[in-house]
């Protein structure tokens, strides 16, 4: 008379649930953005099919930037930090103006994050001195200037770089 009768549970269907988890991470990837841009943005001059002529440059002009097979940073022959490197950088700007020379040379076994964070001081500093510039000029930052006020600050202010790859791979002084 009492006798228990079993229940059974409901099962869930999940024979689709694969299919959907499937197509909720083919729509999770295709609708995500993966932006991997990282790194200086580099403006290259056009390509020129005149004859180039060899400019002579004095050697004052120039300063000689050189990353070592081992990472260290060496700024006219003298092992340097970055902060050296931007002292020494925006001082030959000063004396020299628009007539300075970058020239830049990297061991081929140097580090890439190191070639990064040298760019990226050299970048700095003449951010900082266009800055500086336009506010003489014009009275407020670079980044409030019209397009014609920075072509202005960019011919007074030009980063004149030579880049180079050492494939002796000696580690200089």
């Amino acid at each position: 008379m009492f006798a228990r009768r079993k229940r059974t549970v409901p099962q869930l269907n999940a024979t689709s649930t694969a299919d959907i988890s499937f197509m909720l991470l083919i729509f999770f990837l295709v609708t995500t953005s993966m932006d991997l841009d990282k790194g200086l943005g580099k403006k290259l001059p056009p390509v020129e099919k005149n004859k180039q002529e060899e400019s002579l440059v004095h050697k004052d002009n120039i300063i000689k930037v050189f990353i070592t097979a081992d990472n260290k940073i060496v700024v006219d022959d003298v092992p340097s930090s970055l902060d050296d490197l931007k002292t020494k950088l925006k001082s030959l700007v000063a004396r020299r103006g628009k007539n300075h020379l970058i020239q830049f040379q990297v061991s081929e076994n140097a580090n890439y994050d190191t070639y990064f964070h040298v760019q990226n001081a050299i970048t700095s500093t003449f951010n900082q001195l266009k800055n500086q510039l336009a506010v003489k000029m014009f009275h407020h930052s670079y980044a409030l200037c019209s397009v014609e006020e920075k072509d202005e600050v960019n011919r007074l202010m030009p980063q004149r770089m030579v880049e180079t790859v050492d494939n002796n791979q000696i580690n200089n002084p």
